[in-house]
């Protein structure tokens, strides 16, 4: 408890704080997504290629997650594009300064907005989903992108991963 505790403190200090966009940025950002459970822990991160991966999810199993966007010189947008709530159903509200938007009606997209004027070095969105489906193959897609400095040429991280749900546990599988 008391490690749990430290971790969202050092959390809270660590992202979201204000930065200055630099006159010049020529880092891409960070990404992480942290998904657990009792049986299951498995963070993907920007030097992951999640290309070469496969999440497997148990269907009608539930789901911790921690997605994080980070750049010291602020980040302008994180996105997490998604299945619709048939495949992955989420068991809390997605609440501002994040947002939920259905782009089709088979995917829908978490996203944050970063504030040039007001830049932050990071943002992280917890929250718990549920997994169903038999057999079911889809994808999570994410993006990252910074302000770029003040010339504006954005960096920008962007992957897919393939997640497929089923009646087997948790687990990642590498091609």
């Amino acid at each position: 408890m008391r490690n749990s505790i430290l971790i969202c403190l050092i959390a809270v200090f660590t992202f979201g704080c204000d930065t200055d966009v630099p006159e010049t940025d020529t880092t891409a950002p960070e990404f992480s997504l942290r998904i657990f459970n009792a049986r299951f822990d498995h963070t993907f991160t920007q030097d992951d290629d999640l290309s070469n991966l496969t999440l497997r999810l148990k269907n009608d199993a539930g789901y911790r997650f921690t997605l994080t966007g980070v750049d010291n010189g602020g980040v302008r947008v994180i996105q997490w594009q998604l299945p619709a709530d048939n495949s992955i159903a989420f068991d809390n509200e997605i609440t501002s300064p994040w947002s939920i938007v259905n782009t089709s009606s088979i995917r829908r997209m978490i996203e944050w907005l970063g504030d040039r004027n007001n830049a932050l070095t990071g943002a992280i969105l917890d929250g718990k989903f549920r997994a169903t489906g038999s057999q079911r193959q889809d994808t999570f897609s994410f993006l990252v992108s910074d302000f770029g400095g003040e010339s504006g040429s954005y960096n920008t991280y962007f992957s897919q991963l393939n997640i497929y749900i089923g009646n087997w546990e948790a687990e990642v599988v590498e091609f």
